[in-house]
Order: structure tokens, then C-alpha cells, then sequence
């Protein structure tokens, strides 16, 4: 069984999706529609309210990663990497077991199905410049200003 529950966050409304054993996504969406919540939607939700009120650095949720297994590698290693720090792709892929491969590192991370919890946003371009975010780079920006991750220029805005 699937269940589901809806957070309006400030970067917009978060779908957390559970399998009943686990956290197995949490994405961006649209709008909300009905689902059946369970404890780890719920949780998930109260972990998230902590987050975006500064009361939360680190994510305690049963989760269900998914991928082939350097996806599931690069993933581990992202969930290692600390609130309020970044890290470039390249650092990623090595954190992941690997030396090269960082272009496969950039897909698993734009394939992350936790987000936020599995904090890609935390994951910037090897030269040190932002780099991309799906959703949308304002997210990104907004979520490493909370976090205090990263120092924007005069020039970008949130």
C-alpha cells in the first residue's frame, strides 16, 4: 500500500510518499490531493516543520533508497554529507567509492527521489559555482540560505 501526506513548505508543497515500511519519496508538487497518511508520513512532515524553522539539522526517518547500486552508493554518501556544508561532485563520487564517474554521479543526484531529506541541494559544481537544482535553482539557493551553506553574491537573489 502506498500512503501519503502533504506539507505546504515554504519552497512549495511536498509530497512524502511511504511504503508502510519507509520513507521511498518526497518530491514537489503542484497541489495536494487525497492520500492515506501513515507514521512515517507523519513524521516525515514533523521533521520537515523543524527543518524550515532552523530546529532541525539532521533527518531521522526510516528511509527506502532506491537505484542501482552506485546510484544507492552516491545516495548513502549524500545522506553523510553535513547541514549547512556543501560539497562538490567530484568529492561526492569519491565519497561514493569511486574516482571517476563524475557525470554519473550528476545523473544519480538529479535522480534523488528524497528530497531536501536526501539533501542534493547541498551538492555544488566542481569549479565552486552553485550549479543546477530540479526543481528550480531558486529552491536550491533558498535551502542553502537556510542552512547558512552558501554565501551569495550581491548579485543573486532568493
Amino acid at each position: 500500500m502506498v500512503f501519503k501526506s502533504y506539507y505546504n513548505s515554504p519552497v512549495g508543497i511536498l509530497q512524502i510518499i511511504s511504503d508502510g515500511e519507509g520513507i521511498v519519496k518526497i518530491s514537489l508538487v503542484s497541489e495536494a490531493d487525497y492520500g492515506i497518511s501513515d507514521v512515517h508520513t507523519e513524521e516525515a512532515v514533523r521533521q520537515l516543520k523543524e527543518y524550515f524553522a532552523g530546529k532541525r539539522t539532521e533527518f531521522d526517518l526510516p528511509l527506502k533508497i532506491t537505484g542501482t547500486p552506485f546510484q544507492k552508493r552516491v545516495y548513502n554518501a549524500l545522506l553523510k554529507v553535513p547541514y549547512g556544508s556543501t560539497v562538490s561532485y567530484k568529492d561526492l563520487t569519491i565519497m561514493a567509492g569511486n574516482h571517476r564517474g563524475f557525470q554519473a554521479t550528476g545523473q544519480a543526484v538529479h535522480r534523488n527521489q528524497l528530497m531536501i531529506v536526501g539533501p542534493c541541494h547541498r551538492v555544488i559544481s566542481n569549479d565552486g559555482s552553485i550549479g543546477g537544482y530540479t526543481p528550480d535553482i531558486n529552491i536550491k539557493k533558498q535551502l542553502l540560505k537556510l542552512e547558512g551553506g552558501w554565501k551569495m553574491d550581491y548579485n543573486e537573489q532568493v
